[in-house]
């Protein structure tokens, strides 16, 4: 059989013809009909299956709507011993890539069994079909700029391509794993063999995606637009560090001709200019996989930025139109009192961030990722002292939607003030503490920011008047 979801899996002529026509203002069924020249009761027994249209009628029937029936063959070889992959028994796709896994929740786990049906799930297997193809026309376009860099280097070999194609790596991860896991829950809804049953009205007692895998898909699309704006940023990051250290250059080399002509500023700034050049150097090294090569921001960086927004546009759209689904609706009001500030990154006050603020369940997981900020604490931790938030500077306290009380830190790996740490290797917290817990509650402990400095992290906070946590958050990120 051809590949996943398994060929038994089908988009019904019953459920086109009643989409096309409700989806079309103003069109009733007796006026479709009227102009079909069929009868009401004829075009009633279309859309509730009872009736099946040669593929030519289906065409001109949808063709009297605002849409359009189009069909194509793709070429898919059937592929020897392919039922173990299409068992519904295994389980979906794990989530491997970091990229991808630092953008969903916990909760967002790819899922395995079978749940009894609720009036919360996702849409029908044959609506969930049509946006596996929309997923993957996404998914194909998401892979080209890594095929066409690829194809680049190996007629070029320039250092610099290859350094765009491991920054473009990460694209498509998100809507690969919407993909992987939408297939497996179509394929885990469509019986094997095809059953022939009694026709039935769109919508009535037919298989769904369960709500928990809808939301786990409309997080994916979520996470793709931010890993391609990610991927964006860093190609801003990089031309910005080869712009500056290409006049840092320039100037280094001015000022050693004025120098050799004995002029006398120019020889006070031989030594600075060359600090700067350095400088720059390393800022652009830092950005890129070869040391800063000279052709940064001369491989097509800018057509590789372009390719990537309009990616993230359509993964946004995308997510969007999901996201209208109740399924997902009634997973996110149930999730937003988790995880306030996750619901804040899908499309409110946080949506500009890059990537959500990470929760942690209490401050000892938070401390078990970050191990430079314990050490100098090991003897107070083991002996259970200093709360509920990790140790550090208390700043300010801050209030979520549900109006609970998180106060925000700034920790430093040091036992001193953490705001006169000269490193960037700050860590700004928010931890829940809700009234009336004594001893040492385990609460939940967001990053709203890691690796800062923490004088500018300080000034940040007490910069923002309000006292909502997100807008704490925002002020940061």
């Amino acid at each position: 059989m051809a590949r996943n979801p398994n060929p038994t899996a089908a988009i019904t002529a019953a459920w086109l013809i009643a989409r096309a026509r409700q989806n079309s203002p103003d069109l009733s069924q007796s006026a479709l009909a009227e102009q079909l020249g069929i009868s009401q009761a004829a075009l009633s027994k279309y859309e509730t299956g009872q009736r099946e249209p040669s593929t030519a009628d289906l065409q001109r029937i949808i063709g009297h709507t605002d849409y359009r029936l189009e069909l194509a063959l793709r070429h898919e070889p059937r592929t020897p011993g392919i039922e173990e992959y299409l068992n519904p028994a295994a389980a979906p796709p794990a989530v491997s890539s970091p990229h991808l896994a630092r953008r969903l929740p916990p909760q967002l786990t790819p899922h395995t069994g079978r749940w009894p049906a609720s009036p919360d799930d996702g849409p029908r297997l044959e609506e969930a079909l049509l946006r596996l193809y929309e997923i993957r026309d996404l998914l194909r376009d998401a892979l080209r700029p890594e095929e066409r860099l690829q194809r680049t280097y190996e007629q070029f070999h320039h250092e610099r391509d290859r350094d765009l194609i491991h920054l473009v790596l990460p694209i498509g991860t998100g809507a690969a794993q919407a993909a992987a896991v939408l297939a497996h829950a179509i394929d885990s809804g469509t019986p094997r063999p095809p059953v022939r049953r009694p026709a039935r009205s769109p919508g009535t007692d037919q298989p769904r995606v369960h709500r928990l895998v809808w939301a786990h898909i409309v997080g994916c699309l979520r996470a793709e637009e931010a890993v391609c704006r990610d991927r964006i940023a860093l190609l801003h990051q990089a031309q910005e560090a080869a712009r500056h250290r290409r006049r840092a250059h320039d100037r280094a080399e001015e000022i050693a001709r004025l120098a050799d002509r004995g002029h006398a500023t120019a020889v006070a700034e031989t030594d600075r200019a060359a600090t700067d050049l350095e400088q720059a150097r390393r800022r652009s090294a830092a950005l890129t996989r070869h040391t800063g090569p000279d052709d940064v921001g001369t491989a097509g960086e800018r057509y590789l930025a372009a390719e990537l927004t309009e990616l993230a546009d359509r993964a946004r759209t995308l997510f969007e139109q999901l996201a209208l689904e109740p399924a997902f609706r009634a997973w996110r009001t149930e999730h937003a009192a988790t995880d306030p500030l996750y619901d804040a990154w899908l499309d409110g006050p946080l949506r500009t961030r890059l990537a959500p603020p990470r929760l942690y369940p209490d401050k000892h997981a938070f401390y078990r990722d970050h191990r430079p900020l314990a050490d100098p604490w090991s003897e107070a931790l083991d002996r259970q002292e200093g709360g509920a938030a990790p140790f550090g500077s208390d700043e300010r306290s801050a209030v979520d939607r549900f109006d609970r009380r998180w106060q925000v830190t700034i920790a430093a790996p040091t036992t001193g003030d953490p705001r006169a740490w000269p490193k960037p290797e700050a860590v700004v917290v928010a931890t829940r503490n809700p009234a009336g817990w004594h001893g040492e509650p385990l609460t939940p402990v967001y990053v709203l920011a890691d690796g800062v400095d923490a004088g500018w992290a300080a000034e940040a906070l007490a910069a923002s008047r309000s006292t909502s946590l997100e807008e704490a958050a925002r002020s940061l990120g």
